[in-house]
């Protein structure tokens, strides 16, 4: 048997593929985002959802101050934005293409869905908070030949 270590964790969570999204909230210093693999739906009773956010980023400032976030769950050819957003909060510019919804949610232009979400409910989680949201408003990207963005083995790709 292995010992448990972060770094052991580390890479035996690394073998679960993830989807891929973008998270973004309007804060005191405008508009933040990030690159996130942990998100799930939680319950169809209420509906809600749950990300997890580094408590250090801008973003996670933001999603606490705004009470509220856009997620683009992005899609395969959608590799540059995730490596865009994964960098620091300083990082940000127009480099990528987004979009404003009628709510003044800021989404990444062609994700595969869109989800505005208010904020129920924060918990603590070790360095991440984990927000739990109920989704306001979805689309979904009619391409019927949209695929996901994975990620697995710390990279975009299954073959790992």
């Amino acid at each position: 048997m292995t010992e448990v270590t972060s770094d052991v964790f580390r890479l035996a969570m690394a073998h679960f593929a993830t989807g891929v999204a973008v998270v973004t909230a309007e804060g005191a210093q405008g508009e933040q985002g990030a690159t996130i693999s942990a998100l799930s739906s939680v319950s169809l009773d209420p509906l809600t959802l749950l990300i997890c956010v580094n408590r250090a980023s801008a973003t996670c400032r933001a999603v606490e101050h705004a009470g509220r976030f856009a997620l683009s769950i992005l899609s395969r050819e959608q590799e540059a934005v995730a490596r865009h957003f994964a960098l620091p909060s300083g990082g940000k510019d127009d480099a990528v293409p987004m979009h404003r919804h009628e709510d003044g949610r800021l989404f990444v232009k062609d994700a595969l869905v869109e989800i505005g979400c208010t904020v129920v409910e924060t918990l603590r989680g070790g360095t991440h908070e984990i927000f739990l949201a109920r989704p306001d408003h979805i689309t979904m990207n009619p391409r019927a030949d949209a695929a996901p963005l994975l990620y697995f083995r710390g990279s975009f790709s299954l073959s790992g």
